[in-house]
């Protein structure tokens, strides 16, 4: 027996769309700045040779993964990819391994993060321990680091970090996603929270950021390094020129 497609969509997901358009509206009016300053700050750091760095734990992996070799993407962009905490095998023990203390402050030297480089940790609840150890560890290096979190989310959880301290204290620019606290935007009538809004706000920060800071680099009168489409006719061959440029300083090309 084949269903028949409702005429029109659940009430709750129609929420949940609603909740974003309200969340990117709320995203703009609040943290336009910090916006800015985060563009300004990746601009720069492709001009002095540096690369932009960006990670996460968990699915906020998917926002280094947004960004990452991607068409109308920065090429010297380098998602730290970290399958371990990432989620991407045995799901459920990436919860615990992102917990570990000490394990960010080896990611950061393995990668060797340079003071040319900006870095991006992209965490929803920022209070476990590894994307704090990998800003702490980024900022001894003298890499300027930007955090894209939820406030609400850390100030109702504490921290599990040994400082007591979430990831948007110890980066030195945050930015507030606003994702609730549990990430979920609709509640079901049986109380059952769903529709995470982390993924939808997240993307839109990191897809801003790429733009304010290719729009900086245009302003300052340098050709931004942005991929095309390899399915658009031209594009493969604008985007094997960046591949060429940077292919022995990114990982996971």
């Amino acid at each position: 027996m084949t269903s028949t497609p409702s005429a029109t969509l659940a009430p709750p997901a129609l929420e949940y769309l609603a909740a974003a358009r309200r969340g990117l509206d709320e995203l703009i009016a609040r943290e336009a700045a910090n916006l800015a300053q985060a563009s300004a700050w990746m601009a720069e750091a492709i001009e002095a040779g540096g690369l932009i760095r960006i990670f996460g734990t968990g699915h906020s992996r998917l926002l280094a993964e947004e960004i990452f070799f991607r068409a109308g993407g920065l090429a010297p962009t380098d998602a730290i990819l970290e399958d371990s905490v990432s989620g991407y095998h045995d799901v459920s023990k990436s919860e615990l391994t992102e917990r570990l203390e000490g394990y960010g402050q080896l990611i950061v030297e393995h990668r060797r993060l340079s003071p040319q480089d900006v870095l991006i940790i992209v965490s929803q609840s920022g209070r476990n321990a590894v994307p704090i150890d990998v800003a702490n560890a980024a900022r001894a290096r003298g890499v300027r680091t930007v955090g894209i979190t939820s406030i609400a989310h850390a100030m109702a959880q504490p921290s599990r970090h040994s400082t007591g301290r979430h990831l948007h204290e110890v980066v030195d620019l945050a930015i507030d996603s606003g994702a609730p606290a549990g990430d979920c935007a609709v509640t079901l009538a049986n109380g059952v929270p769903v529709g995470p809004l982390s993924g939808v706000l997240g993307a839109a920060i990191v897809q801003m950021l790429v733009i304010g800071a290719a729009d900086r680099l245009l302003a300052d009168g340098v050709d931004p390094p942005v991929f095309r489409s390899g399915n658009v006719d031209g594009g493969r061959e604008v985007s094997q020129r960046l591949l060429d440029q940077y292919w022995d300083r990114i990982r996971g090309w």
